[in-house]
């Protein structure tokens, strides 16, 4: 299944990418967050693309990636070729994320 994220802002950078062929690097997740996101997810969908490097390293989204795996196959990514803009996209989707939360819990 492909799972398109709703909130792209930079067209871009944006690459098509497949799950199975990112490399996580955040082993350590909390599991009740996970379990939320992915409950979410199937619920409103993906909100933001993960951030991935030119070697699909994943560098943002571990929490959404490890809630998605199981079910999905392809997503769209952010491709970052330097920390700066890395650190940038990270805040910029911990923004939206942040602005959409009560939307994505039912508050809204």
């Amino acid at each position: 299944m492909f799972l398109k994220p709703k909130k792209i802002i930079f067209k871009s950078l944006i690459k098509h990418v497949n799950i199975k062929d990112l490399k996580p690097r955040q082993i350590n997740n909390n599991q009740e967050f996970v379990d939320k996101l992915k409950n979410n997810i199937n619920k409103y969908g993906l909100l933001c693309p993960l951030v991935v490097d030119k070697d699909n390293n994943l560098l943002d989204g571990h929490h959404r990636y490890w809630a998605m795996k199981n079910f999905c196959s392809e997503t769209l990514a952010y491709v970052v070729r330097d920390n700066d803009m890395d650190k940038f996209l990270s805040k910029l989707n911990s923004y939206i994320w942040f602005d959409q939360k009560d939307t994505l819990n039912g508050n809204k």
